[in-house]
């Protein structure tokens, strides 16, 4: 019985007279006569707004020249990447992968597994080197410069001392065999 009702108040819908469109006047009659760019295929693309320069600015975001759309941007970015971005640090020297026949013995496996993390810890030691003469440096100018806070330089002079103390502890684990 629904869905005879259904039915049909679908049919009556489709039947019922659609409301008269007014005449466009005369002027409007004249432009309607010629193709507008909306009309053509496939679309044009439109004019970029042009932006007005304001006295402040709203967004900590700089603005994009009105003639780049922002995808272009972010396409040439994709393929040539951006020339604000820092260079990326790649390892001078890759890394081992376990062989076959270290993943399938246990024993072996183990091996390899001491090796990178006597790898991991020799590339520590190594690296905390210059890092320790950076903040001694750093250090001896705050002291002599002044005007920074008591607080600050003995946070750095902790960060300074377990450095040296895991750098300490690593040369031991390594000095054994």
């Amino acid at each position: 019985m629904l869905a005879a009702l259904l039915i049909g108040l679908g049919a009556a819908y489709l039947y019922w007279p659609a409301p008269e469109v007014a005449a466009a006047p005369k002027s409007q009659s004249a432009k309607a006569s010629r193709p507008s760019t909306t009309d053509r295929w496939p679309p044009q693309p439109a004019a970029p707004p042009v932006a007005k320069p304001t006295a402040h600015i709203d967004s900590p975001l700089l603005p994009l020249a009105a003639s780049v759309p922002a995808a272009h941007s972010l396409d040439e970015a994709r393929r040539l990447g951006d020339p604000r971005q820092p260079p990326l640090l790649r390892d001078a020297e890759p890394g081992e992968a376990a062989s076959a026949w270290e993943i399938a013995d246990p024993a072996r496996y183990a091996a390899y597994e001491q090796r990178q993390q006597r790898r991991l810890w020799q590339n520590y030691v190594h690296a905390a080197g210059p890092a320790l003469a950076r903040l001694d440096a750093d250090l001896a100018r705050a002291r002599a410069e002044g005007g920074i806070a008591p607080a600050e330089i003995a946070q750095v002079e902790e960060k300074r001392r377990r450095i040296a103390a895991m750098q300490a502890e690593l040369s031991a684990k390594l000095a054994q065999p």
